[in-house]
C-alpha cells in the first residue's frame, strides 16, 4: 500500500475486524507499506514505524494510534504497580544495588524500595516492568557460600641446662695487729713494718652454689575450625584469651595521695588464634580469600610507668589468594629459634678446661616455636543460573523500551485448507493469508 498513514491503519484494521481510533493530532503523512506473511501486530507496528506514531489497544476490537511523541506516550500509556519480593537478599545495601541498576538502566522514576517487607515497588508501564522483572528474578539469587577449613598447628620446645658451681663475688681479708690488746680500739690497725715483717691476718673465702639442673618442655597446639561465610562476607574467628593493655596518660606513684590507676585507661586485645577470612566465589569451581592471621600469645611482662604490661608474641600473615575447590594451601611455616648461653664465675678460673666447674656455672636455654597454618576451601553452594537467565532479552529503542516477544518476530506458518473442517484433510493444504495490497 502507499497511501495516507490514516487510510493504511483503516485498511490493515478493516482486515484485522479492528476499529481504528486517531488521536486528534495525528499528522497526515503519505507512506509505502509492503506486508507479506505478517500477524496484525507485526502489521501495525510495521506501518506505526512508517508512520512516526504509537497504537494500543483500547479494548477487544478498538485501538488507539497517536503521534510517537513523549508527550504523547505519558498521556496514552497505562502504567501499572507492582510489588516485587526479594528472598535473598541479606542485606539493605543488596537491595540498594538492585534498585540503582533498574532505575540507572530501564530510567525508573517510581521505584521504592521497601527495607521491611524486603520488596521492591515499581509504577511504570507493562514493558518496563516484564523487563524489571527478568532483571530482578536474575539478580535475586542465592549467593554463593563456602566452608573454609582451618587448621592451625603450633609446636614448641623448651630445653633449660643448668650445670656448675657459682661462687659469691665477694671475699673479705682482715689483719690483726700482734702488739695490741684485745680491748684495743686499734685493733684492726697494722703497722706497715709490723705487716712487711708478718702479721697476723685472716682470709675468709666467698661461698658458693651447686647448679645442677635441666628442664626439658614440649607443647603442641593443634586448632581445627571450620569457617562458613557467604560470598562477599567476612568470617571471623577468635579463639584465646582477651588481655588488657593499659592505654593513655596515667601517673605512677601516690606520693600525694593520688592512685596511679585515677587516669589510666585500658583496652583489651584478642590473644590466640584471630582469623578474619574473606571469600569470593568464582563460576569455576575457585575461590578467592582475602586473609589476615594472626597466632599471638603473652610471653611475658615488663613494668612501664608503675603499671605491669603484657609482652606479646605476635605472628601475622595477610595476603590475597585464589584456590581451587578442595586445594590445600600452607600459609608458610613461622619458625622461631632462640640460644641462649650464660656462664657466671670467676674471671680466669671459669675458662679453665675441667676446673671451670668448680668455679663457674653454665647456664644453656633453647627455645624452637614453630606455627603452621593450613586452608582448604569447599564450595557449599553456587549461583543457581539457567541457560534462560543467560540469554539476551530485547528491550526495544532508547527512547522507547518495550519487549518483543518471540511471536512478534517469527512469520506465521501457512493455515491448512481444512484447518476448520469436521474432517480435515492432511494432505491438502492452502497458502498462508495476505494483507492486500
Amino acid at each position: 500500500m502507499s497511501n495516507d498513514a490514516r487510510a493504511v491503519y483503516d485498511t490493515v484494521g478493516k482486515l484485522a475486524g479492528l476499529t481504528v481510533i486517531l488521536d486528534p493530532d495525528f499528522p497526515a503523512r503519505r507512506i509505502s507499506v509492503e506486508l507479506s506473511d505478517a500477524t496484525i501486530r507485526q502489521a501495525l507496528d510495521i506501518v506505526s514505524m512508517e508512520a512516526k506514531a504509537f497504537w494500543k489497544p483500547v479494548t477487544q476490537n478498538i485501538i488507539l494510534v497517536a503521534p510517537d511523541q513523549p508527550q504523547k506516550r505519558r498521556d496514552y500509556e497505562e502504567q501499572i504497580v507492582q510489588m516485587f519480593y526479594l528472598s535473598n537478599t541479606t542485606l539493605p545495601q543488596d537491595m540498594t544495588e538492585i534498585v540503582t541498576s533498574l532505575r540507572q538502566l530501564l530510567d525508573l522514576k517510581r521505584i521504592q524500595q521497601v527495607n521491611s517487607q524486603n520488596a521492591v515497588l515499581i509504577r511504570d508501564t507493562p514493558d518496563k516492568l516484564a523487563i524489571a522483572e527478568k532483571i530482578i528474578h536474575e539478580l535475586d539469587n542465592a549467593k554463593p557460600e563456602v566452608v573454609i577449613q582451618v587448621e592451625v598447628l603450633q609446636a614448641r620446645r623448651d630445653r633449660v641446662h643448668e650445670l656448675g658451681i657459682a661462687p659469691d663475688g665477694t671475699a673479705t681479708i682482715s689483719f690483726v695487729n700482734p702488739d695490741s690488746s684485745s680491748s684495743s680500739s686499734n685493733t684492726n690497725k697494722v703497722p706497715w713494718n709490723k705487716l712487711l715483717s708478718g702479721g697476723d691476718y685472716n682470709v675468709t673465702l666467698p661461698g658458693a652454689t651447686v647448679h645442677a639442673l635441666m628442664t626439658d618442655g614440649t607443647t603442641q597446639i593443634i586448632q581445627n575450625p571450620e569457617l562458613r561465610s557467604i560470598d562477599g562476607q567476612p568470617a571471623k574467628l577468635r579463639v584465646g584469651d582477651r588481655v588488657p593493655v593499659a592505654t593513655g596518660s596515667f601517673q605512677a606513684g601516690s606520693s600525694a595521695g593520688i592512685n596511679p590507676l585515677v587516669n589510666t585507661q585500658f583496652q583489651y586485645i584478642d590473644v590466640g588464634v584471630n582469623a578474619d577470612i574473606t571469600p569470593h566465589v568464582h563460576p569455576d569451581h575457585e575461590v578467592s580469600l582475602k586473609i589476615s592471621i594472626e597466632v599471638s600469645s603473652v610471653t611475658g611482662s615488663t613494668t612501664i610507668g608503675g603499671i605491669q604490661q603484657p609482652i606479646i608474641s605476635q605472628r601475622k600473615i595477610e595476603h590475597d589468594i585464589r584456590l581451587k575447590e578442595g586445594e590445600v594451601s600452607i600459609l608458610g611455616g613461622l619458625f622461631e629459634r632462640i640460644d641462649t648461653k650464660t656462664l657466671n664465675g670467676w674471671p680466669g678460673l671459669a675458662h679453665i678446661p675441667l676446673l671451670r666447674y668448680l668455679f663457674s656455672s653454665e647456664s644453656r636455654d633453647h627455645q624452637e616455636n614453630e606455627v603452621l597454618v593450613v586452608l582448604i576451601p569447599r564450595i557449599v553452594r553456587l549461583p543457581a543460573l539457567t541457560p534462560a537467565d543467560l540469554r539476551p532479552l530485547s528491550t526495544g529503542t532508547e527512547s522507547n523500551v518495550q519487549v518483543r516477544r518471540k511471536e512478534d518476530i517469527q512469520t506465521p506458518a501457512p493455515t491448512p485448507d481444512n484447518a476448520y473442517a469436521e474432517n480435515p484433510a492432511p494432505t491438502k493444504q492452502r497458502p498462508a493469508e495476505r494483507i492486500p495490497q
